[in-house]
């Protein structure tokens, strides 16, 4: 009986073991990549070879798309004229249509693009039409914190300025602001500081604002800006409009610089030459 056990024990020594399943690894807790970093060179670089850096940008910002398209070339020469008019090539330029749905936000997005190629130079829009606020609807930023929150005091510049894809290109989003006290926010004194402190720390200032002929915004900002551009849909708003727009800006104390003749493409300097 004993060499019959010990044979069973040889036999079952000789057989090859069961596989056995393989224990499953715990799992382990999926983290987000970071997207790659660019620095200004390759950015630049990307820019001018037109391949967009980060997606979320509306369509018709055709300078972020459409880099070497005949729109995009436009407001290059938009950019030439305006420089033109600043010695220091700096400045600070309020945005504003005699009418609404003249395309006054799109057109203050895409010279900030073209004006964001000048690598030496810190561009900033501010969505200063707290009533109809689209600046973030056009980009991948945060509705809020913006200028609403920085004029109340609940936040600090730094906190409301936001990045963007282009290096040297910044946004101030409008924040949340109810219709009744819109009237009170951009009047009180520290929009003119926020500015001020804006122009200190950047050469290129644009600030969106409502349409002059349907709100005092514009009126309000203006006084704190100095100057400003009238973008009017060509061959749709009238003449009466304009007119009326233009003596708007001159009684707040606010210099038109030219006229953006948007859907055709032309900008009129000090009131007539072409763009868009």
């Amino acid at each position: 009986m004993g060499n019959v056990f010990r044979a069973m024990k040889k036999h079952e020594a000789e057989e090859p073991a069961e596989p056995q399943a393989p224990q499953a690894e715990p799992a382990k807790a999926k983290t987000a990549e970071a997207p790659p970093k660019l620095d200004m060179q390759q950015a630049m670089d990307r820019l001018r070879t037109g391949r967009p850096v980060q997606n979320g940008y509306s369509e018709s910002l055709v300078a972020h798309h459409d880099r070497g398209g005949q729109i995009t070339e436009e407001y290059r020469a938009l950019r030439t004229n305006l420089l033109a008019q600043f010695r220091n090539e700096r400045f600070c330029m309020l945005l504003t249509s005699a009418e609404a749905g003249e395309g006054k936000t799109v057109t203050c997005l895409n010279l900030a693009m073209i004006l964001a190629e000048r690598p030496d130079r810190r561009t900033i829009v501010v969505d200063c039409d707290l009533r109809r606020a689209r600046v973030s609807s056009l980009l991948p930023i945060q509705k809020e914190p913006g200028l609403t929150e920085l004029l109340k005091g609940t936040v600090m510049l730094k906190d409301a300025t936001q990045g963007t894809a282009y290096p040297n290109l910044s946004i101030i989003a409008a924040g949340k602001a109810r219709q009744e006290e819109v009237g009170e926010l951009l009047g009180k004194a520290e929009l003119e500081e926020v500015i001020a402190q804006l122009r200190r720390q950047y050469d290129f200032v644009l600030l969106d604002t409502p349409p002059i002929n349907v709100a005092s915004d514009a009126g309000s900002v203006g006084r704190a800006a100095g100057d400003a551009i009238l973008v009017v849909r060509m061959n749709k708003t009238r003449r009466e409009s304009v007119d009326k727009a233009i003596r708007l800006l001159h009684a707040a104390n606010v210099r038109p610089v030219g006229i953006v003749l948007t859907h055709q493409m032309y900008y009129i300097p000090n009131y007539l030459y072409r763009y868009s």
